[in-house]
């Protein structure tokens, strides 16, 4: 059809649509269905009048009543109350027994390090460290038992404090996903040392002292952990005991219970972090009375919004106790091309598109990106081999520079590791490809030589469109980084145009970026935010607390240094294999965000 036609048969229709939008009595269904049929001539013009005033014109037109159908409402003060007083303290009514056997096992816990430290002094060293007793060992000579709270300034203890609370907590939670195994052993970690702590006083003769002094800041510090716990033997419990639904959809549940007590805890880590870096400090300066006024004051709280709150709320609302989170369809969800979406839409379908895809590129990643990841891994191995011999405390750092030749850190080789740095750009191009490849199968099946031939058509121009981004990262210091993430987003659509445009067009993807820059900002720190979190259980980013891969390399290396010399090379290697399996899981993620 010709575009006059076109414009001839329809011109009747898109003046109605224009009458119909600028209406304010225009009803929510009647824009649902203008918005349907104006998608659709906007998709065809796209497709036959690409460079035409026509096709600017719908899209325009689509878009003014998209913003219309999707315009954001703010949140009434009222959501937000409801949500603290009603839909939270419900959760925690839900979660009520995997809270109290959170309680219950930090109880036992606890009672176990303080019977330890009763049958031998020495096991406080084992659990708190020689140079942190004999610290304290020294500030109770000197009349000043708990100084070790005011080595530090409030400011910078405030903030040390809080992003260790989150940490643990996170630990704690995401410690759910390996059958609830991980919750059990930090719990019983830090319940360990809290009784060992609180034990290790007593024998000193200052038990009422340390009391006073560490639960000002711990009722809420400890409270937090335990309810953290019950988050994670909820998350757990989706994966133990599915019932009638699959493994997946019950895990979809309780994370999504999991997750809103966590968000519970939000006020009790800042609360913790202002207690221990502006009151705890200056215990010496406080009379008792004031000290176990802010102790039971801080419990009764807890007690009060974690146990006899939630209990009254589903007395008052018995219909809502059972009510179980909706789990969407995953594999009902096609991918829809030119096709108008608001930015929830877009978070929510690259989600589900990856499950859907999941397998398709993965078949793909299998024969290309791991073959040629493990050869460039083991290239590293032989050229970094006394690297490998050395522990690491800021470890995921120092591992991605081993792997990918980074020039800022100290085990750089020069040219072999800026050629290394280079390579690593072709596995990154068959991992871009292999998603782009699953997208636009229709019948979701992997087929080898239709993918060598969607390979072979996109290779050379998928690596031109990731070379800026990569090479940024590689080469550039951490605070030009800084910088450079408000020009990434003009740049991330090239890579995605590439990978569906059938013109593999670098231009088209530029063009995109430039005109949706605040969208894809906004989508791409959003995504990096949730990788940050699912990060944290095996690869602390922001300190050098140990993590669940600490935990478990220093259970492999006795049994390493069993057959080697060496065995922290083979602790090494099994980090970096868990940083490049994190990256190929989480990268397809940002690929599928861009398209």
């Amino acid at each position: 059809m010709k575009e006059t036609e076109f414009i001839q048969q329809n011109k009747r229709k898109w003046n109605t649509y224009e009458k119909r939008l600028s209406s304010t009595s225009t009803e929510p269904e009647e824009i649902h269905e203008l918005y349907t049929e104006l998608n659709n001539d906007l998709s065809f013009a796209q497709t036959f009048y690409e460079k035409r005033t026509v096709r600017a014109y719908l899209n325009y037109l689509t878009q003014s009543i998209h913003r219309k159908f999707y315009k954001q409402k703010k949140e009434p003060f009222s959501a937000i109350w409801k949500a603290w007083t009603i839909d939270l303290p419900l959760e925690i009514y839900r979660a009520r027994k995997n809270l109290l056997f959170a309680l219950v096992l930090f109880i036992i816990y606890f009672l176990i390090g303080a019977f330890s430290t009763h049958q031998d002094i020495d096991f406080a060293k084992m659990v708190l460290g020689n140079g942190y007793v004999n610290l304290t060992e020294e500030n109770i000579a000197n009349g000043n038992p708990m100084g070790i709270y005011g080595d530090t300034s409030q400011g910078i203890m405030f903030v040390q404090i809080t992003i260790n609370n989150i940490q643990v907590a996170l630990m704690c939670f995401f410690g759910g996903l390996l059958f609830s195994l991980g919750t059990h052993v930090i719990l019983f970690k830090n319940a360990v040392m809290v009784g060992v702590f609180q034990y290790f006083f007593k024998l000193k003769g200052l038990l009422l002292t340390s009391f006073l002094t560490i639960w000002i800041h711990g009722a809420f510090e400890i409270s937090a952990i335990i309810i953290a716990s019950g988050a994670g033997f909820t998350l757990g419990h989706g994966l133990l005991f599915p019932g009638s639904y699959t493994r997946l959809q019950a895990l979809q549940m309780s994370g999504m219970r999991g997750i809103r007590i966590m968000l519970s805890l939000i006020p009790i880590f800042v609360i913790a972090g202002f207690l221990e870096s502006y009151v705890t400090r200056n215990y010496q300066a406080l009379p008792n009375w004031s000290k176990w006024m802010i102790v039971l004051l801080s419990f009764g709280m807890i007690f009060f919004y974690y146990v006899i709150y939630p209990i009254l709320v589903a007395r008052k609302h018995p219909e809502k106790v059972d009510a179980k989170p909706s789990v969407n369809a995953f594999e009902t969800i096609p991918f829809t091309p030119h096709k108008t979406r608001n930015n929830i839409t877009i978070f929510r379908e690259t989600f589900q598109l990856y499950r859907v895809k999941f397998i398709v590129f993965w078949k793909a990643i299998l024969r290309t990106v791991v073959p040629l990841s493990l050869l460039i891994m083991s290239v590293q191995l032989v050229i970094h081999y006394a690297d490998l011999t050395t522990f690491y405390t800021t470890d995921w750092s120092a591992q991605l520079s081993i792997l990918f030749g980074n020039p800022y850190k100290e085990m750089y080789n020069g040219s072999s590791d800026f050629i290394i740095s280079i390579i690593w750009l072709v596995p990154l191009a068959f991992l871009a490809l292999s998603v782009y490849y699953a997208l636009l199968n229709d019948k979701n099946e992997f087929v080898l030589q239709d993918f060598k031939m969607f390979v072979k058509k996109r290779f050379f121009k998928m690596c031109l469109a990731l070379m800026p981004i990569y090479f940024a990262l590689i080469f550039l210091p951490h605070f030009v980084l800084m910088i450079l993430l408000f020009v990434f987003p003009f740049l991330l659509l090239s890579i995605a145009s590439v990978g569906v445009s059938e013109d593999v067009s670098l231009k088209k993807g530029r063009q995109y970026g430039t005109k949706k820059w605040s969208t894809v900002f906004i989508l791409s720190f959003i995504l990096l935010i949730v990788t940050f979190f699912f990060a944290q259980p095996f690869a602390f980013i922001v300190s050098v607390e140990a993590d669940l891969l600490d935990w478990l390399i220093d259970f492999l290396l006795p049994i390493f240094a069993e057959f080697t010399e060496e065995p922290l090379v083979f602790g090494n290697l099994i980090r970096q294999l868990i940083y490049i399996t994190f990256l190929l899981f989480i990268i397809p993620l940002f690929l599928l965000l861009m398209v």
